[in-house]
């Protein structure tokens, strides 16, 4: 081993090695994880945070380090292979090393140098610097092993790093640790194109500058939501509505949140008492995201112009589910309104009278713990099963169409519906040959009592 880092050491120089050593593959093997773990190490460092890590890295280094050997392969005589590639790994772990460490210093030099030379100009000199100076040492290597043909190796080395680069830009790659202000699209080539086709489409992503002029609107759409509130009525009882819609790439979510919003605007009084948190691209500007954050500030703030102890509010959630929780797909992540995050927040903000409805898979995990004689709690399915119907051209989900569009009419009480949309969900899961979704319904008797008088006076006016 020592002989080949003393061989690949020249070659580095741009010298040539007179009696180049010869070496098997277990040398070779030993270089190439010296390479993975150089390599990973890097990217580490450029992360500046192990808490950044990604599973997935490590496939795509161990897949890149078999695709180069494999490549590299065919332009090295067999008599060589081993030294060749064990040198090429060498070098390569050399300007790694180098390009990282310049790369890295870049920003400790604003201070002192212009402009110019710490911006992307830079980057791209030393890029090219690093490319011309691995073709050279490259050449020398194939040199060493065949002296004969010394003056075509420049030519053939280049060959070595065009196919090279040809196989990053085709394969798709992933980094092992993610730097606070990563964007995939940067990643690789493939992940380039993927980018430029989504942005020709209107689904490209959002980039770290977005996201975060994003984040920073959000308090101001909030507030705007919660000043058109109408403030409660002395003596009487209000019922205020928080809608969300937490899935934004397929439309029916958003679509079941209006239609659903519309239906209990039929048969209680929420007009004017409504706050929608919606994760849609076209809705960035319109409305608040649906994240934690917004959440637990949009149920404080219905509280704070609510009667809390007298009034009610209505919380529709729909959007996919997981086993854990309510699922929120957001500018650039995805996260999860758990049970727990829900009933403690809503406690937090001490509303008492709550009418908790989640259309979702597995949306039964949210009973359990919101349960209670002043809460009505509505699913689309129990814990361990999923609902059906989430299809983006759809305008309704199975649960959304049984409960909101069939079942929910004026003149119709909360429970009388749910049984109803019950029934019907089993009939059409029945003609799909599809396993039961079990929606889960709980009704809370102190509520469905202080209830009764808005469908009495429903009823009255359905008649």
């Amino acid at each position: 081993m020592w002989r080949v880092l003393n061989f690949a050491a020249r070659a580095a120089l741009w010298r040539t090695t007179p009696e180049s050593p010869l070496v098997g593959l277990p040398v070779l093997l030993g270089f190439a994880v010296a390479t993975a773990i150089v390599r990973v190490a890097m990217q580490l460092l450029a992360a500046d945070s192990w808490h950044a890590f990604n599973p997935y890295g490590l496939n795509a280094v161990i897949a890149w380090l078999a695709l180069e050997l494999a490549v590299a392969a065919l332009f090295v005589r067999p008599a060589g292979r081993s030294t060749a590639l064990s040198a090429m790994f060498i070098l390569s772990m050399l300007a790694e090393v180098v390009t990282t460490g310049l790369t890295l210093s870049m920003p400790l030099l604003a201070a002192t140098a212009q402009s110019t030379w710490t911006g992307p100009a830079a980057s791209y000199a030393i890029y090219a610097a690093a490319v011309a100076w691995w073709v050279g040492a490259m050449a020398s290597v194939l040199g060493s092993l065949e002296p004969r043909l010394r003056l075509r190796m420049i030519g053939r080395a280049a060959a070595l790093w065009a196919a090279l680069f040809l196989a990053n830009a085709l394969v798709p790659q992933a980094p092992v640790f993610l730097p606070p202000d990563f964007d995939a699209r940067n990643a690789n080539w493939w992940e380039f194109l993927y980018a430029l086709e989504q942005e020709k489409t209107g689904k490209a992503r959002a980039t770290p500058a977005q996201i975060a002029r994003l984040k920073k609107a959000q308090p101001a759409l909030l507030q705007a939501e919660v000043a058109r509130l109408a403030p409660p009525r002395k003596g009487a009882t209000d019922v205020y509505a928080l809608g969300i819609a937490g899935w934004g790439e397929q439309g029916v979510f958003v679509k079941e949140l209006d239609g659903g919003l519309q239906a209990i605007a039929s048969v209680l009084p929420i007009k004017d008492r409504t706050v929608r948190l919606i994760n849609r691209r076209d809705t960035l500007e319109a409305f608040p995201l649906a994240d934690l954050q917004n959440f637990q500030a949009a149920v404080y703030a219905i509280g704070d112009v609510m009667d809390k102890d007298n009034d009610i509010l209505v919380l529709f959630m729909t959007s996919h589910g997981e086993k854990t929780g309510f699922a929120l797909e957001l500018p650039g992540a995805v996260a999860e309104l758990t049970p727990q995050q829900v009933a403690s927040t809503l406690d937090g903000a001490g509303i008492k009278n709550r009418i908790v409805i989640v259309s979702a898979c597995y949306s039964g995990i949210f009973v359990p713990p919101l349960k209670n004689a002043n809460t009505i709690v509505l699913t689309a399915s129990d814990a361990i099963n999923t609902s059906f119907g989430c299809a983006a051209e759809r305008d309704w989900t199975y649960f959304g169409d049984a409960f909101f569009r069939q079942s929910l009419q004026q003149g119709t009480d909360l429970e009388n519906a749910f049984d109803h949309a019950r029934i019907l969900i089993q009939g059409w899961e029945l003609m799909d040959h599809a396993p039961p979704s079990n929606p889960q319904g709980v009704f809370g008797r102190a509520l469905v009592d202080k209830l009764a008088p808005f469908f009495a006076a429903a009823q009255s006016a359905a008649r």
